[in-house]
């Protein structure tokens, strides 16, 4: 009874999640009795497939009938395989009488160790999500995040005046930049118009108002600088709210947005970041266009990118996701 495993190799690494398992098989006998190719995993059932074709090597080597279908291929799926673990693969077909062969191959492979069922979106990596995903399912709303940036912090030290100095965070989510900032020697204040996040900003102690960006409740001129950081991406009318920050920070904004860029370049791909799908992105940024927009509040700007983006052009080359904007008087 040959059979043979083309994919995975032996001792390969394999997704349990999700993998493809490619090869040939034949009853002896020279009769087409196969229903179905089945594969366990570890001796559970993990998929099968009725499709098989024509494979002129496989037909040629054994001297096969012409047109007899010996190769088939399946995607398998084993949710609870060990992780970082070897797995033993296995062969058989099923009779359309209805009976099983015993096992005509096996190898062994090796389970990674992430489950991607933990991921944003891992729960389309679950067999029980069988529901239609509606553009409210993909289109998410991420939770703020409680810890920012390493990279960004640095970027605000060098580019803010030295402590002490009044900062506004507008848009500040649970403080994640203003805890450091204060230990630092900086008078933060943090705005947000979240209910969930201002009462975790006050179990945490962080200097705050509950406000919209459109309406800042502090006099003109009141801070030295303005952090606005992953937030004007989320505004269907920024104008007015910059107009409102320059109010009370006429001196220096810096600003953090994703870097829209990225489109063009991953188009190869086929990929987009996954933060872009975020729900209530509004605005998406080039450097030029954020450029544009802040020179008509603050004369001066300088951009840079950061945040360095895992894939790289197909030349090599280094993508970053976002962008950061000095914008001054």
């Amino acid at each position: 009874m040959p059979a043979h495993f083309d994919e995975p190799v032996a001792m390969a690494p394999i997704d349990p999640l999700g993998f493809m398992v490619r090869g040939w098989l034949w009853l002896e006998g020279g009769r087409d009795e196969i229903a179905a190719v089945e594969l366990l995993a570890d001796g559970v059932p993990v998929g099968q497939t009725e499709l098989r074709w024509s494979r002129p090597d496989v037909t040629a080597a054994f001297a096969l009938p012409r047109d007899s279908r010996t190769g088939f291929e399946l995607f398998a799926h084993h949710a609870k395989a060990h992780p970082d673990a070897p797995c033993t693969l296995e062969l058989r077909a099923r009779r359309l009488d209805g009976t099983s062969t015993g096992i005509l191959a096996a190898i062994t492979v090796t389970t990674i160790a992430r489950d991607y069922r933990g991921n944003h979106y891992g729960v389309l990596l679950d067999p029980a999500t069988t529901a239609l995903q509606r553009r409210e399912n993909i289109w998410a709303v991420g939770p703020s995040q409680a810890e920012g940036s390493g990279e960004l912090a640095a970027l605000l030290r060098r580019f803010l005046a030295p402590p002490p100095c009044g900062i506004i965070d507008v848009g500040c989510g649970l403080g994640s930049y203003g805890r450091d900032l204060i230990a630092d020697g900086y008078e933060w204040m943090g705005v947000e118009v979240s209910p969930a996040d201002c009462a975790e900003l006050s179990r945490l102690g962080l200097p705050h108002r509950r406000a919209d960006g459109r309406e800042l409740p502090f006099p003109d001129a009141a801070f030295d600088a303005a952090l606005c950081l992953e937030v004007l991406e989320h505004l269907s009318e920024p104008r007015p709210f910059l107009a409102e920050v320059r109010r009370v920070a006429p001196e220096r904004l810096l600003v953090s947005v994703p870097n829209c860029e990225l489109l063009g370049y991953l188009w190869d791909f086929q990929v987009v970041p996954w933060h872009m799908l975020e729900a209530t992105h509004t605005n998406f940024f080039t450097r030029w266009s954020l450029e544009a927009l802040l020179r008509e509040f603050y004369p001066r700007v300088e951009l840079r990118p950061y945040h360095l983006f895992p894939l790289r052009t197909v030349e090599g080359t280094p993508l970053y996701y976002n962008l950061l904007a000095v914008a001054s008087r």
